[in-house]
């Protein structure tokens, strides 16, 4: 392989990262202000125990946060890349149940804005979008530190 282009998958990589770091830092500030709205958002999908309901609410959106910090450093850019996929498997997962089950509810998952099954659907291609790219990110990190292994 070239190393020009070694050199510009890792860019695209970092590139992915940020922008994915930025999209969950992003949902997650904007529901760790409104936590009632979103726990509210949450109850709409009527999946959850009503217990579990408020311990979402609070929890989720300081783990995007979280995850989205992760994406940002180098060094903890894979676990946080696994984190983002394994957490837009799950929305996606939740959103799909929602829309096949008939339901017109408004996510959450940016704010709030009016419910739709249009802008349900949007999220839906969002969902898989970033799971695709915090894929990409985590099977590139893990092939480029298999081949530092190799190296060794």
């Amino acid at each position: 392989m070239k190393p020009g282009r070694n050199l510009s998958r890792d860019y695209i990589v970092i590139g992915i990262s940020l922008a994915l770091a930025a999209i969950f830092i992003y949902a997650g500030a904007g529901k760790i202000f409104d936590p009632l709205r979103f726990a509210d958002a949450i109850y709409a999908f009527s999946i959850l125990p009503a217990v579990l309901i408020n311990l979402l609410a609070l929890g989720l959106p300081v783990f995007e946060i979280a995850c989205g910090v992760m994406l940002i450093a180098p060094w903890t850019r894979r676990i946080g890349a696994l984190a983002v996929a394994l957490t837009s498997l799950l929305y996606f997962s939740v959103l799909l149940s929602a829309l096949v089950r008939g339901l017109t509810l408004d996510c959450g998952c940016f704010g709030t804005g009016a419910p739709s099954r249009a802008r349900m659907w949007v999220e839906l291609g969002l969902d898989a979008v970033l799971f695709a790219g915090s894929l990409l990110v985590y099977f590139r990190i893990l092939e480029s530190a298999a081949k530092v292994g190799d190296r060794a």
